[in-house]
């Protein structure tokens, strides 16, 4: 709704612009469209430009955004097999794994995320792994025997973890979103001057030129920030369900 709500401000703005341009006398449609000349093609040659940068940024966010998801789904499914497991353990191993695994997942259901957008490790998920820690190396030396699959589960919790915060922090280099942001504002200006003599076919053709553009530039800021509200927005909900899968199995 809020992408919807951008371009919807986006088409009055751009309404009001070209009705004072094109409507109140500041643009003299006739000398323009008899001196084009050469301009559609070079306003073309732009619009080639913008849609290669724009291509491009918009793949490597893609590929950003699928890895993202893919350590998010790791991580769960980490978790999931590290307290499976822990169910046959001996009681108090099985007690530390659970309860570890549990305030993980209460951690990440709060604000895990929020942390990781800025890069940071939580105090407290790092104290739920150092309490992860600790069964394990009680289970060396009480039950030694299950310490090389718990460790397996533990070592994919610890790589997933670090791809997410990675992915998580990736953005597009700030110079390259200054020249997509420069160049998006050249192509939605100067489509207002590609006269066409029919009003309204020139309102519905520059409109259509400018949010596209618009919408381009929409979608690389959206995906640049996957773990803050947008339509590409990475949500607890992995976690939450687990959480309640946990919480639903101890009931029983």
């Amino acid at each position: 709704m809020k992408f919807i709500r951008k371009i919807g401000v986006f088409i009055l703005v751009f309404s009001f612009v070209f009705y004072w341009i094109h409507i109140t006398g500041h643009f003299n449609k006739n000398v323009v469209l008899a001196d084009l000349g050469g301009v559609p093609w070079l306003y073309s040659s732009l619009v080639t430009l913008f849609s290669i940068i724009a291509g491009f940024i918009i793949q490597k966010e893609w590929d950003n955004w699928n890895n993202l998801i893919d350590a998010v789904n790791e991580e769960v499914n980490a978790l999931r097999e590290l307290w499976l497991w822990s169910r046959y353990l001996p009681i108090e191993s099985k007690d530390k794994l659970g309860s570890g695994v549990k305030f993980y997942l209460e951690e990440m259901t709060e604000n895990g995320l929020v942390k990781s957008v800025r890069g940071e490790r939580s105090k407290i998920i790092e104290r739920a792994f150092g309490t992860l820690q600790d069964a394990m190396f009680e289970m060396h030396t009480n039950t030694p025997d299950s310490i090389s699959t718990t460790f397996s589960f533990f070592s994919r919790l610890i790589e997933s973890r670090s791809a997410r915060m990675s992915y998580g922090s990736h953005h597009v280099p700030e110079q390259l979103r200054r020249t997509i942001f420069f160049v998006t504002i050249l192509v939605i200006f100067l489509c207002m001057f590609i006269g066409i003599k029919n009003i309204w076919l020139d309102y519905g053709f520059t409109l259509s030129v400018a949010i596209t553009a618009f919408v381009i530039y929409l979608v690389i800021d959206d995906l640049d920030n996957p773990l803050e509200p947008g339509n590409w927005h990475l949500t607890t909900e992995n976690y939450d369900l687990l959480l309640k899968q946990i919480d639903d199995a101890e009931r029983k």
